[in-house]
């Protein structure tokens, strides 16, 4: 399944949020607070109970950008992890390098931090890494490459109004445009107002 590159705004109506921060899509933006469509402004349906759970999910890949089969692989690696595979789950996904490069404010999307680090603009620990879904380690410095061409624009997005504050398992560095992964992030470091658990619930019976 291809990479959804639609409208943003359409997403939250879809799945009735006002916010997702990956998207950059500020909650005033929802001037029309319904599902798209022809009958959105009049569709009245109650949802399932596997709907509540479904969109719960959409949440999480609407905002870290990840795929249906990437996101059932992060399924599996959380449930064979020790410990509430609810929280392992939002770990792994915070942990995702375009997702760092996204909170230590170097990008103002998930979508512009996963082309910065496609193209080649970020390294870890001084070495290239251009895959968006490298999982950082605690120790690890993150840093835009000094022979990057966009130095100078990152530098202004930095300086820039904070979409995000910067979680306590990063450390940022806003002079080296760069900053260190301290920790493994915790389930409250996921600035969605997610219920993990129903995502859980939603693959307890497929995986």
């Amino acid at each position: 399944m291809s990479r959804y590159t639609g409208p943003r705004l359409r997403v939250l109506r879809r799945l009735g949020t006002g916010d997702l921060p990956g998207l950059m899509v500020a909650r005033g933006d929802l001037r029309r607070p319904y599902p798209p469509g022809q009958h959105g402004p009049t569709q009245r349906i109650k949802l399932s109970d596997y709907a509540i759970r479904l969109r719960e999910k959409q949440k999480l890949r609407g905002h870290y950008g990840v795929g249906e089969k990437q996101f059932r692989r992060y399924m599996v690696q959380a449930k064979r992890a020790k410990g509430n595979t609810g929280e392992k789950l939002l770990s792994l996904l915070e942990s995702r390098l375009d997702n760092v490069v996204f909170r230590l404010g170097l990008t103002r999307t998930i979508r512009g931090s996963r082309q910065l680090v496609a193209h080649g603009h970020i390294e870890v620990n001084g070495k290239k890494v251009d895959i968006p879904s490298f999982a950082c380690r605690p120790g690890d410095v993150i840093a835009v490459r000094e022979s990057s061409k966009t130095r100078e624009r990152v530098a202004a997005e930095i300086q820039g109004p904070v979409i995000l504050a910067t979680p306590g398992y990063l450390e940022r560095d806003e002079v080296g445009l760069r900053g260190t992964f301290m920790h493994l992030p915790e389930a409250s470091d996921c600035p969605l107002d997610i219920n993990e658990a129903l995502v859980v619930e939603l693959y307890a019976i497929a995986l």
